[in-house]
């Protein structure tokens, strides 16, 4: 009866529109001082202890940052052009693109809202003008979005993570194969619409687009390998890995893409020799790039620096012969095959050989898969970006009318002129307009979320002090329910919870509920944590308070009921992926069981 009144109060607060986070705070409270022995001294200390031993939790003021930094620093139009170059040629491309530029902004960004303002706002205009109507548009990119809580890194698993003391890690891995899936089901649906609705596509801009896209976006996709990889290779835990995904997307914005800061406007090749040299800073970019990775590497590993000049220094020669032969074949008509040759010796042939490796030795089928495409990306996908973006840089040149010796010069001062701008301009970086106004964007949302979380976790308290979960235990066992109807009533309540209420706050709350309960029915913690990140991916679309329609409404100017009759049909293709992550455990569990082992529960 209590624990009804304690719900109850929670909704009442919420029904007249009281945020969220003070429903949650002022029940509790309310509660721990009528219906409790607490006094309201221990009421303080509970809100002040709230995040105590949630050290966990510290990853999201990063994770925030780093999204801020890279949805103002232009990374989410380098990311968009990249998709639209690789699949916006077939029918509905403009759409399937939004979705894949979700799907890899979301890999960056951890957040449902930030990839729906960083890419709806460049997509959906670009859709209308391409024929697309704004319904479509705005219902497809608000379905999108909500891939930002379920591809890793995600805010929302963080959370979850830390109200039930599992792995992040694992949570991370877990939601790879979900994360895809759900993302295809989206684009196999805009195709099947656009074929039957007769819908717009683009042209077929060539590999040379492609692999340039790739080059302009590589910065900014670079970011889920600092963060994946750092993680999962042990460098780094994922907190550690939010703060230094924080300041590499700081490092980006501002000193690399330069679309935000001091040195917003200054390209690193003045107009004057855009097309002279940047054959040649291609060149002496991605040789300092090669020692820079060298030298982490060696510092790392406690190698001698030397192995990085050496390294750097046999790239540069041959990315300088293979230069001058690309430059010399570009008039004469036969640049792509030099450059096709070049990506066969450098690329393919060692990709071949790493996957012949691969599939004769003694390991599973799922590693086998996993390391053939990593030979794929680390492998293949590097020379021949840099192979066809010297296809491109020669194509420049050859209009400019320089050689490339011209070019090499004109590149190598370009690129000792813009690092020297880097250094000087290093401080004032840090006090710029740009730095503060996404500092303080990043604050407010940081402090509302972690708002909400600390009333939530009083709630928890509260919850917890009166043993509920598990007096909900031992009801629901002795009734003898099993984990079929566990999971449906689960998905039920996240559902109906998920309309009214700020994902994480209603995860702090629920997931303490239903834990016990799922390990007693022997469900893996991490596939009840897969379920709720998606169940909380609906919420994020549904009215009254889905706050993903919000968005779409501001950034496509349309009435948020508009929005939400736009969203419904793909809204029926997220809940049939719900009914499969929640039916298959393998799509949530492969993964970190194979790379990490099974969860194992020790609170």
């Amino acid at each position: 009866m209590e624990v009804a009144i304690l719900f109850g109060m929670v909704i009442a607060l919420l029904a007249i529109g009281v945020p969220i986070a003070v429903a949650l705070g002022l029940s509790s409270t309310l509660f721990l001082l009528v219906l409790s022995d607490s006094s309201l001294a221990s009421v303080a200390q509970s809100l002040y202890q709230a995040m105590a031993g949630h050290y966990t939790l510290l990853a999201i003021p990063f994770f925030i940052l780093a999204s801020s930094f890279m949805s103002t620093g232009g990374v989410a139009r380098r990311i968009i052009d990249f998709a639209i170059a690789i699949i916006g040629h077939v029918r509905g491309g403009l759409a399937i693109a939004g979705v894949l530029a979700c799907m890899l902004f979301a890999a960056l960004s951890g957040s449902s809202p930030a990839t729906v303002v960083a890419v709806g706002s460049i997509v959906i205009a670009g859709m209308v003008k391409s024929g697309y109507t704004k319904d479509f548009a705005a219902g497809v990119i608000c379905n999108a979005g909500t891939l930002g809580i379920l591809i890793p890194p995600s805010i929302v698993m963080v959370v979850y993570a830390s109200a039930t003391d599992v792995s992040v890690g694992r949570m991370f891995l877990a939601g790879v194969i979900p994360g895809l899936l759900a993302g295809f089901m989206l684009m196999v649906t805009i195709y099947v619409i656009a074929r039957v609705k007769n819908l717009p596509k683009g042209e077929w801009q060539g590999f040379e687009q492609v692999f340039s896209t790739i080059l302009d976006a590589s910065w900014g996709l670079f970011l889920m390998v600092v963060i994946l990889g750092g993680i999962y290779g042990g460098v780094f835990t994922p907190t550690e890995a939010a703060a230094i995904a924080s300041v590499y997307a700081f490092i980006v914005s501002i000193f690399i893409y330069r679309d935000m800061g001091p040195l917003k406007g200054r390209s690193w090749l003045p107009e004057a020799e855009a097309d002279l040299g940047l054959l040649g800073l291609r060149v002496w970019g991605f040789t300092l790039v090669t020692f820079i990775l060298y030298a982490i590497g060696c510092f790392m590993m406690g190698t001698p620096m030397w192995f990085a000049f050496a390294a750097a220094g046999a790239f540069l020669l041959v990315a300088s012969v293979l230069a001058m032969l690309i430059a010399k074949a570009v008039p004469a008509g036969n640049g792509m095959q030099v450059a096709t040759g070049a990506v066969l010796i450098f690329g393919v042939l060692p990709m071949l050989y790493a996957v012949y490796s691969v599939l004769t030795s003694d390991v599973a089928v799922l590693f086998v898969i996993v390391q053939i495409i990593g030979a794929v990306f680390i492998l293949l996908l590097p020379p021949a970006v840099f192979v066809f973006s010297l296809v491109r840089g020669a194509q420049r040149l050859e209009v400019s009318g320089g050689g490339y010796v011209e070019s090499l010069i004109a590149g190598g001062k370009n690129l000792l002129r813009a690092n020297a701008e880097n250094v000087i301009f290093a401080i004032p970086a840090l006090f710029h307009r740009d730095t503060k106004q996404t500092l303080l964007e990043a604050g407010k949302l940081t402090i509302m979320l972690m708002f909400i979380i600390a009333n939530a976790l009083i709630l928890k308290h509260v919850l917890t002090d009166e043993q509920i979960p598990q007096h909900i235990t031992e009801v629901m066992l002795a009734a003898g329910l099993g984990p079929i109807t566990f999971l449906i009533i689960v998905n039920i309540i996240l559902l109906i919870g998920g309309q009214f209420m700020e994902p994480s706050g209603l995860i702090v709350i629920v997931a303490p509920l239903v834990f016990p309960i799922a390990i007693q029915l022997g469900i893996d913690p991490i596939h009840l944590g897969i379920i709720m990140v998606v169940n909380m991916e609906i919420g994020m679309i549904t009215p009254p308070v889905g706050l993903n329609l919000f968005v779409t409404s501001g950034v496509v100017n349309m009435s948020m009921m508009r929005v939400v009759r736009a969203a419904l049909p793909f809204l029926a293709v997220l809940f049939v992926f719900l009914i499969m992550v929640t039916y298959i455990p393998w799509l949530s569990t492969v993964l970190p069981i194979t790379f990490m082992g099974p969860e194992i529960i020790t609170n």
